[in-house]
């Protein structure tokens, strides 16, 4: 099955291509530009170099959170879109998932960290696998780097912003190299197609973004 991946879901954008497990082609863009402008290019490239159609996907994956909500809503409503135009099955994958995949034969704790702006995080701990070990937490990084395991590898966003405030907490946390930091949609991919080849998709209606926080106009709207 040729699987379509897309994450837009902080300042980077990416979008992959694969054919069962094995990956096709990847573009990743960390300029930080608005993703609208790019995102359906970088989908029209991807497919055109492999010489894919449109009708020959069968299985569109993309992050749903957490992350920047412009970014997530542009990423999802891309994908229902395309979705709904031809029919293709869809799967949501959580960002801190993606994040943490490449880390997934490591025995020791992984902390995927996306930075939640407001001075704060989004943050999950995983061991071993893509299953969280918690819940999704978004909170300021002090707290985080208190409640730090020993020996965690640290991951994401949030961990390049907040290095000195994590490595404050403890000599033996280390860091993902520079360039894992950056969320790839081979991973979404990857990790969403399990569920493809369970059957196990989301309803086109049911895909919206996992934001774990109110957006400052939800805030803004309630106050008034």
């Amino acid at each position: 099955m040729n699987l379509l991946a897309v994450d837009t879901s902080t300042t980077s954008c990416s979008v992959a291509l694969l054919s069962g497990d094995r990956l096709l082609a990847e573009v990743v863009y960390a300029a930080g530009k608005t993703h609208s402008r790019h995102l359906m290019s970088m989908i029209h490239r991807i497919l055109e170099e492999c010489r894919c159609e449109p009708a020959d996907v069968g299985g569109i994956a993309v992050t749903r959170g957490p992350g920047t909500f412009t970014g997530l809503r542009i990423g999802i409503s891309t994908v229902k879109g395309l979705a709904a135009a031809t029919g293709t099955p869809v799967v949501g994958v959580s960002s801190l998932a993606a994040l943490a995949f490449p880390f997934s034969l490591h025995d020791c704790p992984v902390v995927a960290m996306i930075d939640a702006r407001r001075g704060e995080i989004y943050y999950t701990q995983y061991r071993g696998s893509a299953q969280p070990a918690t819940r999704v937490w978004v909170g300021a990084p002090e707290t985080v780097a208190a409640a730090l395991p020993e020996n965690a590898i640290l991951v994401g966003s949030g961990a390049l912003l907040y290095r000195r405030v994590f490595e404050n907490r403890s000599p033996r946390i280390r860091f993902a190299d520079t360039m894992q930091h950056v969320i790839r949609a081979a991973s979404v991919g990857r990790l969403a197609l399990e569920r493809f080849r369970k059957q196990d998709v989301d309803p086109i209606d049911d895909l919206i973004p996992e934001y774990v926080r109110k957006s400052d106009a939800q805030i803004q709207m309630a106050g008034h």
